[in-house]
């Protein structure tokens, strides 16, 4: 098979036909999505970052949140439209699901090189599209799905220099190590998981380790230095900027409440299974089995050989293994605040689906050898996939653009329950609906607007700007005319009668729009 054959294989073809019609499907719906509580803050970040690199513009060394990743929101501001604020959150909107539509390659190339059969890679790739709260996220949260995107680049580099080491695979590896951590900073999680990774193929034998120490000073050459030109806060005072960053990041001085299993937590005060909890009911049930068959068949393995977790058959679910321990691990040794459902670890769930992959290998394969039908195999395994995907995809299309807020059966019996036991519209993206309800539903040239909380008001620049000019934003809700909430941090209904909308997820109501007089 020449590399024309290989590069044409019957897997990449229909790999490549449908991420062409995903890219064009998400650039037409990234208009649909309102703005995030963070979007404004992260907006600033990246103007201070970029006019402090291209205009020398001090400010960045003022601002607050200057220790924050920058690299990708340098990017925004560089390539976004500013022609006005509703084109400027669109653009955003569509580059920030150009990164994870890049993800989704990268993280097919990733399963490739994983799985000896192509059509896995084809699957893997379908479960981190067909992920109703990562989807979501794909259009408006511009720190944790590129950081998640450039992991995904970050692990492929990785495993591709593992597979056959070199100083030009790992100059690779040390690049995409540095852009990951200029995104974020916990990216820097990526040196232990390339230092342990490169130990045990040292202690097995494939690596020397001569050749393994000169290929690891090199990395961390590439990695540090690249990361110092990634940060612009670093330049001036590297000695207290530097340190001052990992405190930061590691104890985020955030106070917020949040809602978990009825009660309002301190983020400094969450307990251990405050992740798993998140996980395990945002995430798509069929997924959510595939993902604990695949991890429960590789601790098998290891424990009934233990000499398997040197071999090189166990490389790709070692590198999952770490790639999920040392950030979870990482969390429960410092304490580090968790806040907003589980956004923040977004970038250890393509780890998971490595495992639900492997999960998804060995089922489908037993139900073969059960049949023994090879006629069967084909209808059968698109019988199987229909299964795994069917649910969370229908569920998607009917709730867009809202898929933010999917709970899977195991949250609670009803969505009234779920709504009074963990946080919902916790972005506030439900806004902009109901923003563009009250515009309908007045029409005067000038409406006093009184809103819960700050996306409430935030959203009123992704709508027209005539019709955004019409919305007048109190400080007291005793002058407002309209009261509009997404019911965030009060999860209990309003003593107000006069509800002119509401949206609703099931039997919960996410947002309200009451008029007061």
């Amino acid at each position: 098979m020449n590399r024309l054959q290989r590069l044409l294989t019957p897997p990449r073809l229909v790999f490549g036909l449908l991420m062409a019609v995903f890219l064009a499907a998400g650039l037409h719906l990234a208009a649909d999505y309102g703005i995030s509580w963070d979007e404004p803050i992260q907006v600033d970040i990246g103007i201070k970052n970029y006019r402090y690199v291209v205009h020398a513009d001090p400010a960045l060394l003022e601002l607050k949140d200057r220790h924050y990743g920058p690299l990708f929101e340098m990017f925004l501001v560089r390539f976004m439209d500013q022609t006005s604020p509703r084109s400027m959150f669109i653009s955003r909107h569509r580059l920030t699901f150009l990164a994870f539509w890049a993800g989704v390659i990268g993280f097919y190339l990733l399963l490739e090189r994983v799985f000896p059969r192509r059509w896995l890679a084809l699957f893997g790739a379908g479960l981190l599209v067909f992920s109703p709260r990562i989807f979501a996220d794909a259009f408006y949260n511009s720190k944790d799905i590129p950081f998640m995107v450039a992991v995904i680049w970050a692990a492929a580099a990785l495993q591709y220099y593992l597979k056959n080491p070199s100083f030009q695979r790992v100059l690779l590896a040390g690049l995409f190590s540095a852009v990951t951590t200029g995104i974020r900073l916990p990216g820097v999680f990526l040196v232990a998981l390339t230092a342990l990774m490169m130990g045990r193929d040292v202690l097995a034998g494939r690596l020397p380790l001569r050749r393994a120490a000169g290929h690891g000073l090199v990395y961390l050459l590439i990695f540090a230095g690249l990361t110092f030109l990634f940060y612009p806060v670093f330049w001036r005072e590297p000695l207290t900027e530097i340190p001052q960053a990992f405190e930061i990041m590691a104890n985020f001085p955030h106070f917020a409440s949040v809602l978990y299993m009825g009660h309002f937590l301190s983020p400094q005060a969450l307990p251990w299974h405050y992740l798993p909890v998140w996980i395990g009911i945002t995430t798509p049930i069929p997924c959510l089995l595939l993902i604990l068959t695949g991890i429960g068949r590789a601790i098998w393995q290891w424990l009934h050989s233990p000499k398997s977790l040197l071999a090189v058959e166990s490389t790709p679910l070692m590198l999952a293994a770490l790639w999920l321990g040392l950030p979870l691990g990482a969390v429960a040794v410092r304490g580090a605040p968790i806040y907003d459902a589980w956004r923040q670890m977004f970038f250890i769930y393509p780890a998971l689906l490595i495992f639900a992959t492997a999960g998804w290998d060995w089922f489908s394969g037993t139900i073969r050898r059960r049949i023994g039908n090879n006629t069967l195999n084909l209808p059968l395994t698109v019988i199987l996939a229909a299964v795994i995907f069917a649910p969370a995809a229908l569920w998607m299309a009917a709730h867009h653009p809202y898929q933010n807020l999917y709970f899977n059966p195991l949250a609670g019996p009803d969505m009234q329950t779920v709504k009074m036991r963990f946080d919902m519209d916790y972005w506030g993206l439900t806004y902009r609906r109901g923003l563009e309800a009250i515009l309908e539903h007045d029409q005067r040239p000038l409406i006093n607007i009184y809103a819960a909380n700050f996306p409430g008001e935030a959203n009123a620049a992704i709508l027209p700007p005539d019709q955004a000019g019409r919305l007048n934003f109190m400080q007291n809700i005793e002058e407002a005319d309209y009261f509009i909430t997404n019911y965030r941090w009060h999860p209990q209904d309003y003593p107000y009668n006069d509800e002119i909308f509401t949206l609703r997820l099931g039997n919960a109501r996410v947002l309200s729009v009451f008029r007061l007089r």
